[in-house]
């Protein structure tokens, strides 16, 4: 007890890394996992790593305003975690934003329980396909390993100009890749949507007695499904993968972090 109580400080900087981290990552963001759960499961995995870290040794300042900062860097770097890793989430609802204008679903729009915004039905549907994969391979485990890993490969955090950049640069990356993995998933179902859009067209034009656009719609949604429905392996292969590269890339990140 006394060890725990001399060592107060340390506990705290690494339960606020931690339960920053499950504000922002993806399944202990979620609106149904309930904070007083989330606060509990940062304290009891806290209690588990402190022993280790601590051993480590340590510098804590003597005033209070700058003990004050050290727990906003923590903050800053468990956030910056979960942040990379919900990225990816947020590829999986753009793919659903890109083709469900395509596919008449744009203005049909449902809250989202996990990321706590409005999106398409069929973003929402990516996004419990990926929460199932990102479950599957054991992200949840993976992300606090993260935080524990952080510890070893990345000291206290010292938020200097260069960290800052370097903070910035993996983020810009992130961002990038988001987008690329969003395409990866829509490609197929707005190839097929275009050419269907294309056919539509050239019937308008060869029988302008047809009601084409009564007759497009409907058309659009059955042939979207369909496509939809042959391509699922390819979008959970998709969603497996690119999981898997966040979690390479976040370990990298850790590794080569810039101080």
């Amino acid at each position: 007890m006394e060890y725990f109580v001399y060592h107060f400080q340390v506990f705290l900087l690494i339960m606020m890394r931690m339960n920053a981290m499950m504000v922002v990552a993806p399944f202990y963001s979620s609106g149904v996992f309930p904070f007083k759960m989330r606060t509990l499961m940062s304290f009891l995995v806290t209690i588990v790593i402190f022993p280790i870290i601590a051993s480590r040794g340590y510098t804590l300042p003597g005033n209070m305003g700058a003990y004050a900062l050290l727990v906003l860097q923590e903050v800053t770097i468990g956030i910056f975690i979960g942040f990379l890793i919900n990225l990816i989430f947020a590829a999986f609802q753009l793919s659903g934003q890109l083709f469900s204008v395509q596919m008449g679903f744009g203005i049909n729009e449902v809250l989202d329980p996990i990321g706590q915004v409005s999106i398409p039905l069929i973003g929402q549907l990516k996004n419990l396909i990926g929460l199932l994969v990102f479950l599957a391979i054991n992200g949840h485990h993976f992300l606090i390993k993260a935080v524990f890993r952080s510890y070893e490969l990345v000291p206290l955090i010292e938020l200097t100009r260069n960290t800052t950049g370097g903070m910035i640069k993996f983020m810009m990356h992130s961002f990038s890749g988001m987008f690329i993995v969003a395409l990866k998933i829509a490609l197929p179902v707005l190839g097929t949507l275009f050419l269907v859009t294309v056919t539509m067209g050239i019937l308008a034009k060869a029988a302008p007695q047809m009601n084409i656009m009564m007759l497009g719609f409907p058309f659009q949604i059955v042939v979207a499904f369909g496509v939809l429905v042959l391509i699922t392996p390819l979008i959970v292969r998709i969603m497996h993968v690119a999981l898997e590269r966040g979690f390479v890339f976040l370990t990298k990140v850790l590794i080569h972090w810039p101080t």
